[in-house]
């Protein structure tokens, strides 16, 4: 299932540029890292999981663009004439996978914004990943929480204990980033980088890995806040330059 988690395209810290990419005085946002990684593609194919009111799939461009979302928060019919080469599809992402996307559909950038939790995330990577061309990209929202409440995998509860706290921060990101604990480990044929210059996405693309850490699936499961804090070099965190630089020599694009 996915989660209408969609947010506006917030802006982030200044990083490094390459050709292709805005100074590095500008904020880097959602929409931005997408823009730069689908301007890799001739004709690019775009998939969206958890799109919720639009801010961010109405922020791309791409050949094909495909929205999926349980509960979108606008007029998804009017939006699919307006936009001839977008889709709407208003099921959850298991639905999706498992129903509507044909088996050799494939894309070259996946998004992946559904319901903020490591067990459906995972599922949805593992189903993107069958859909991701060889050389296309997954990008993982929401990966690095700013606060242990952030990391709760209730929406319910991290809303109650925000609120307790007095914090104004409505970003919940919940244990989506145990997924990196879980790549780094379970997916040696993939390479996955974390963007250190905006609210933390990772990305992820195919190829193979010489060192992987011994872990189980229980401790990667039973990760909590306080080791991803003092474990963070986990994420690989880079530059959205370099790590734009580094899977474009990986890939070959």
């Amino acid at each position: 299932m996915t989660e209408t988690a969609d947010r506006s395209d917030t802006p982030a810290s200044p990083g490094s540029t390459e050709p292709g990419e805005p100074p590095a005085a500008k904020p880097l946002g959602r929409a931005g890292v997408l823009r730069r990684l689908l301007d890799l593609y001739e004709s690019p194919r775009y998939l969206e999981i958890g799109v919720c009111e639009g801010f961010t799939f109405d922020r791309v461009e791409a050949t094909r663009k495909v929205a999926v979302d349980p509960e979108f928060r606008f007029d998804h019919v009017a939006a699919a004439k307006a936009n001839p080469g977008a889709e709407y599809h208003q099921v959850t992402s298991d639905e999706y996978f498992a129903q509507i996307a044909g088996a050799k559909q494939r894309f070259d950038v996946i998004y992946l914004d559904g319901l903020h939790t490591f067990e459906q995330t995972l599922r949805d990577l593992m189903n993107a990943l069958h859909h991701l061309q060889p050389q296309g990209v997954i990008v993982i929202d929401d990966t690095v929480p700013p606060t242990y409440h952030a990391s709760i995998p209730s929406m319910e509860r991290f809303g109650r204990l925000r609120a307790w706290l007095g914090d104004t921060n409505e970003a919940w990101m919940g244990d989506v980033y145990k997924l990196v604990w879980f790549i780094d480990t379970f997916c040696p044929n993939l390479t996955h980088r974390t963007i250190s210059n905006n609210h933390g996405q990772t990305v992820v693309w195919r190829h193979r890995r010489a060192q992987v850490t011994e872990r189980s699936v229980t401790e990667v499961g039973s990760l909590s806040f306080e080791q991803m804090v003092l474990e963070e070099d986990v994420f690989g965190l880079r530059p959205f330059g370099e790590v734009r630089r580094e899977l474009r020599r990986d890939l070959g694009i």
